[in-house]
């Protein structure tokens, strides 16, 4: 299933399903985990205050809730125009924007309960999901986690992975 939503809906109707829909939804939620993963960061919901964002430029734009309509910004009027094309979007989920510093370096890292490592194992276990990939940002010499994709599409390798993990 490609949309996370649909998968947490569908997974609300089966007995049981590898991530429970209540992780998935946290892991989507990147106010859930973004506090004690994440690098420093501002949440705003109005085109204006970005202007009192106290991270340094540039930025990397994410919605509060994973809609893979993340971007990087290199000013605050970049910022705000697009701030306010997501006020206007449809879904209300794209209304409220985490701000964080543009990562030196990014990379993405799959992780199952059993063959995760560090940082990936503990996003894991804090989310209650049993696998997921996991984007790193490097800052400098520290690592953060900037996005947890709960049902991602998987490669053979992954796949025989979650089999051994059911």
């Amino acid at each position: 299933m490609r949309n996370p939503y649909t998968a947490v809906a569908y997974g609300e109707l089966a007995e049981r399903s590898i991530n429970p829909p209540a992780a998935i939804a946290s892991a989507l939620n990147r106010l859930s985990w973004l506090p004690k993963f994440g690098p420093p960061h501002a949440v705003v919901s109005s085109d204006f205050a970005v202007e009192k964002v106290e991270v340094e430029k540039p930025w990397l734009l994410m919605t509060a809730w994973r809609l893979d309509i993340d971007g990087v910004v290199t000013s605050v009027e970049g910022a705000k125009s697009v701030l306010e094309h997501r006020l206007y979007m449809r879904n209300p989920l794209a209304r409220v924007s985490v701000v964080v510093p543009k990562p030196q370096r990014t990379y993405t890292v799959f992780a199952t309960a059993k063959a995760g490592e560090g940082v990936a194992k503990e996003v894991l276990k804090h989310l209650g999901l049993l696998y997921a990939k996991i984007t790193l940002g490097e800052y400098g010499r520290e690592v953060y986690v900037l996005d947890v994709d709960p049902i991602p599409p998987l490669d053979k390798g992954e796949a025989a992975l979650v089999a051994e993990l059911v």
